[in-house]
């Protein structure tokens, strides 16, 4: 059976406070409109969690013994029609789809700042258009695609797998494998107990104290290595 909370453009189907405020998130958010948008799913069946977000920044935590999945939701727009917004569980995914679609003739940009909460056994992956990523205490494996955007993961009990498209890359704590795509900016790795391949495009390659390393194309920028393998 498929669960579905969802949050839409009447205002009786939300959870948390409905703010029209100017804002300050960089986005050209004084000209947006602003509410909070809280959603819920029970994960006690759940192996695997999907991010589909848009543009906005994106902070996941994993916490060990929780059951539920937690979303905040900070939604800026023009038009409610922009927002999609929805929590699903179909078997044992669950999966979040974030958007805000531009509209109209205004400079202002619509994204949503999302907060998540989660299991630390689920699996995760993210699939993330535009706006800084944090990413934290998840025990299992983490895929991650990124647009654009600073990156930074910790503390991951197995491998992760990275394809950014621009903007720095910072890891550290990992228990499994790191791959890593990059096209531009600069990757700082520390702490891999598993192998680090690397695929740059351009930026600084920096990395520390892990199992082993593969460099497959550094592209322009230097390379520091410390405490890797038997160097």
């Amino acid at each position: 059976m498929k669960l579905t909370v969802i949050a839409v453009a009447a205002a009786s189907l939300l959870t948390g406070c409905v703010v029209y405020a100017n804002g300050s998130g960089g986005w050209g958010d004084d000209d947006l409109k602003h509410e909070t948008r809280e959603l819920s799913l029970a994960a006690a069946d759940l192996t695997r969690f999907e991010i589909d977000a848009g543009a906005g920044s994106l902070e996941v935590v994993g916490e060990q013994g929780r059951s539920v999945i937690d979303v905040v939701a900070e939604v800026y727009y023009n038009e409610k029609d922009e927002i999609e917004l929805s929590l699903t569980q179909d078997g044992d995914q669950a999966e979040l789809v974030a958007d805000a679609s531009r509209s109209g003739w205004s400079d202002s940009s619509p994204h949503i700042n999302l907060t998540v909460y989660m299991p630390e056994a689920m699996a995760l992956d993210v699939n993330d258009g535009s706006g800084s990523i944090s990413i934290s205490g998840i025990d299992a494996d983490v895929d991650i695609h990124d647009g654009s955007g600073s990156l930074e993961v910790r503390d991951i009990g197995g491998n992760l797998d990275i394809d950014d498209g621009s903007g720095s890359i910072d890891v550290r704590d990992v228990q499994g494998d790191i791959m890593v795509d990059d096209g531009s900016g600069s990757i700082y790795v520390n702490d891999v107990a598993g192998k680090v391949t690397i695929d740059d495009g351009s930026g600084s390659i920096t990395v520390r104290n892990a199992g082993d390393l593969d460099i497959i194309d550094d592209g322009s920028g230097s390379v520091s290595t410390e405490n890797v393998g038997n160097h």
